[in-house]
């Protein structure tokens, strides 16, 4: 990467040059969670924790009632657990935002 590039998040192991993303809404999730743990709201750490359960409840649900693997749906539940967590929205609030936004898409 060269000095001018602006450095990505050290969790990022895609192409350091050009990190690409399936959906916007991939890329505006991992956008958010990285944004609110560098401008302080919570430690990586902790969003790591709740990423590692959100996994871990995916694969231990009954395989009829998994879905389909996709690794942004368990990202965004862990950033919802998060923001809820540290207090950065009550859960009343992240569903009156998930639902607005559902309404939009």
């Amino acid at each position: 990467m060269d000095a001018t590039a602006t450095p990505l998040h050290e969790s990022c192991v895609t192409d350091l040059n050009a990190p690409t993303f399936g959906s916007d809404w991939h890329r505006r999730a991992f956008g958010v969670a990285v944004a609110l743990s560098e401008f302080g709201h919570y430690p990586w750490e902790a969003f790591q924790r709740q990423l590692i359960a959100a996994i871990g409840t995916w694969e231990a649900a009954p395989a009829t009632e998994q879905g389909s693997w996709e690794y942004y749906a368990q990202w965004l539940t862990a950033l919802e657990h998060v923001v809820v967590e540290h207090g950065l929205l009550s859960e009343q609030e992240l569903r009156e935002h998930v639902g607005s936004a559902q309404h939009q898409s």
